[in-house]
């Protein structure tokens, strides 16, 4: 009998523990959501640094969170800290093999370090899982990365395959113009940056990519109005607008 009630004592205070746990759990589950959420919104307001911070408190609470450690690489990256960044994607995909928005960023990350075939392997993969919601974003920079490594046809493939699955995306069309350009087939890049512009017209990089065209083949009268348009679509006077000018003095001398 005394046994029995020992044994009885024992579980009683074994469950009161693990409701115990439990109940800590969840509250420490609440507060990385809590600090989650307030990076994320520093995040959307565009202060960057601050958003890290409180995802980096969140970390510490919820280390095996997998989409904390993917947001947490993404801030790394657009601050430009790569090398940080690196971890954390490889984490968010060790924590969750099925994740390619992280595969997609990851690759995105080794196009920034220059290493195009890990880049090409990561947009592979995401591309390739039938639960990524947005392909033709890895299609799109698995063509950059074909860009970059000089393989521009297997590049336009990509970027054909992008366009049929969204047909209005204009980024895409501008980097299709860009490699049909280095291959010297002028009207086929002059048709997309002309698409580029149809479906965005504040696109500023594709004014300017269809002036510079214009400015190769001579044609300097549509080359002019092309780089007036890019300096009036770059509202906040930045590159696109600066080489725009500097090609404009040139038709202008």
């Amino acid at each position: 009998m005394l046994i029995r009630t020992i044994y009885i004592t024992i579980i009683a205070l074994f469950s009161l523990t693990c409701v115990s746990c439990a109940g800590n759990q969840a509250a420490t589950k609440k507060k990385a959501t809590a600090f989650e959420n307030l990076g994320m919104a520093h995040v959307r307001e565009g202060n960057l640094r601050a958003g890290l911070a409180k995802l980096l408190e969140a970390v510490k609470l919820d280390p095996e969170n997998p989409d904390l450690q993917h947001e947490v690489g993404i801030v790394y990256r657009n601050l430009g800290e790569y090398k940080l960044a690196l971890p954390h994607f490889k984490k968010a995909l060790a924590l969750r093999p099925r994740f390619p928005e992280a595969q997609n960023n990851l690759g995105t990350l080794y196009l920034l370090l220059k290493d195009w075939d890990r880049a090409v392997e990561c947009f592979q993969k995401a591309m390739n899982d039938v639960l990524y919601k947005t392909p033709r974003i890895a299609y799109n920079n698995l063509g950059l990365a074909y860009y970059n490594k000089g393989e521009y046809q297997k590049a336009i493939d990509r970027y054909r395959h992008a366009i049929k699955l969204f047909p209005s995306y204009s980024r895409c069309y501008r980097n299709l113009g860009l490699a049909y350009e280095v291959l010297d087939k002028w009207n086929l890049a002059i048709d997309a940056y002309e698409k580029a512009i149809f479906f965005a017209p504040e696109y500023a990089a594709a004014h300017l990519s269809l002036g510079t065209i214009y400015l190769k083949l001579y044609q300097n009268k549509k080359a002019a109005e092309a780089l007036r348009q890019a300096i009036k679509t770059d509202r906040k006077a930045g590159p696109y607008a600066e080489e725009a000018r500097r090609l404009l003095k040139k038709i202008e001398q």
